[in-house]
C-alpha cells in the first residue's frame, strides 16, 4: 500500500525556502558526455522560476531554443534523483546514483526559433523525495 506523509512545511530549525529565479544556458560544449561528431550546434537559455520548490509545487519557468543546426523532434525535461552514499569523492565507500524520476515532453516537432515556451512541470509525489543530508548519505541536487 502506498502512502504519503507531510508535516508542517516550517518546522523549528529548518533553514527557510530562499527563492531566487534560476537563469540557465545549453550548448554542446555545456552537456557532461558529448561528442563533437554527434551533437549538433545549438543554443537554448531559459529561466526557471526558483532554485528550490516545496514538493507540492510545479517547476515552472521558460526557455527559448535561439539556434539549433538540426531538426528538433522534441524537447523533453528530465527530473534526476541523485543519491550519494559515502563521506568524500575518492573515498572506497562513496557511491553516487543517479535515477530517473520522470521525464516529460515540453516541445514536439520542429520549434520555431527565438519563441520563449513554458516549463510547466508537477512532481510525482510518490517518487520525488526532498532534499536530504546526514553525515554517510545524501539525496539532493548535483553539485
Amino acid at each position: 500500500m502506498e502512502f504519503s506523509i507531510e508535516y508542517d512545511s516550517d518546522p523549528i530549525g529548518a533553514l527557510p525556502l530562499v527563492r531566487q529565479p534560476l537563469k540557465f544556458e545549453l550548448i554542446p560544449e555545456s552537456l557532461a558526455a558529448h561528442s563533437d561528431d554527434m551533437i549538433p550546434e545549438f543554443r537554448v537559455h531559459g529561466q526557471l522560476d526558483s532554485s528550490s520548490w516545496l514538493l507540492t509545487e510545479p517547476i515552472m519557468g521558460q526557455y527559448t531554443i535561439e539556434r539549433c543546426d538540426a531538426i528538433i523532434r522534441s524537447v523533453e525535461l528530465q527530473l534526476v534523483r541523485i543519491e550519494t552514499c559515502g563521506t568524500t569523492p575518492g573515498d572506497k565507500d562513496y557511491s553516487r546514483d543517479a535515477t530517473e524520476v520522470q521525464n516529460i515532453q515540453i516541445g514536439d516537432g520542429n520549434i520555431m526559433r527565438n519563441i520563449p515556451l513554458p516549463i510547466y512541470m508537477v512532481l510525482p509525489r510518490l517518487f520525488t523525495c526532498p532534499t536530504l543530508v546526514t553525515s554517510n548519505f545524501k539525496i539532493g541536487k548535483l553539485c
